[in-house]
């Protein structure tokens, strides 16, 4: 094989070719890991309700800390404990409008399940796809890239799931109950398909973000940009991770959108320092190697 991808360039018919290919295999590795979750739907309708149900539950006490929100969402047993202990008071509910809602919330679990299971067939295609164009070098991150990108992807999900999605959904019940000054109470209705969309939306969106900052050290580590440069460009990419979070985030609460910028500023940093033990001193430019750069120079 060549050392220099310019000497193993693929026609454009071919590039279309192998991405059809690698789009195929993704999209089967997809549907059989979607039919897989399908088998599981219950249980991940109890893991997607449990932020919710805790949520529920320490709205309705009347000293309920973020320690104690954040202790529950780990041991489950614990929170049990509490429920029993409480009286078991009224818990969170879920309602479908349509008779067809129930099983299309189920179908969107599934997907969101098949798609988690399925990470790592899908980052492997999208590597293989761009291989043809890297240097040996870098052909060899292949397999630390599916690996982090996998994981990444799944930290950044949980990190939503334990410590933002339970302490949100509180802050939002906090707004039902009594109005002060009338008979009257604003009591929440949770459609179960605007509930799972919601939590889904935020999953893929806090899993999304998680990937960048790894996007970012990896071109460092290939070359293309240099700790130096990450470092200098860190002032507009802490705007630009606000802006991303204002973007992903479904809701309008400051609460969401600063937890999902936080992290991926600090991420952000944490691949910059990484480039600059592990990377070149000097990236070499995006893309050094592109014939239309070197005639140009």
């Amino acid at each position: 094989m060549s050392q220099d991808p310019e000497d193993s360039s693929m026609t454009l018919m071919e590039h279309l070719e192998d991405l059809r290919g690698r789009i195929f295999k993704a999209l089967i590795a997809l549907i059989a890991s979607v039919v897989i979750a399908w088998n599981f739907k219950e249980a991940l309708l109890r893991f997607m309700l449990r932020p919710f149900e805790i949520a529920t539950f320490c709205s309705r006490l009347p000293d309920c800390k973020t320690s104690s929100i954040i202790h529950w969402m780990v041991w489950q047993q614990d929170f049990t404990r509490a429920y029993e202990a409480a009286g078991r008071p009224r818990g969170a509910t879920l309602h479908f409008a349509a008779p067809t809602d129930a099983f299309s919330s189920y179908l969107k679990l599934a997907i969101l399940g098949g798609l988690i299971f399925a990470l790592p067939v899908m980052f492997y295609q999208l590597w293989s796809f761009i291989a043809p164009g890297l240097y040996p070098r870098e052909k060899k991150l292949v397999i630390p890239f599916v690996l982090c990108s996998t994981l990444f992807f799944v930290g950044g999900a949980l990190f939503g799931y334990y410590l933002v999605f339970p302490m949100a959904y509180q802050w939002f019940l906090g707004f039902s109950g009594n109005l002060v000054g009338t008979t009257a109470n604003i009591e929440p209705t949770i459609m179960m398909e605007d509930y799972l969309s919601f939590t889904t939306q935020m999953l893929v969106a806090f899993g999304f973000v998680f990937e960048i900052p790894l996007f970012i050290f990896f071109i460092a580590l290939a070359g293309i940009v240099s700790a130096k440069q990450l470092f200098s460009f860190g002032r507009y990419f802490t705007v630009i991770a606000f802006v991303i979070a204002a973007i992903l985030t479904p809701t309008t609460d400051i609460y969401s959108q600063l937890m999902l910028a936080f992290p991926l500023v600090i991420l952000y940093f944490v691949a910059a320092a990484l480039a600059m033990v592990f990377g070149p001193k000097e990236g070499r430019g995006f893309r050094q190697g592109l014939p239309s750069l070197r005639a140009k120079g």
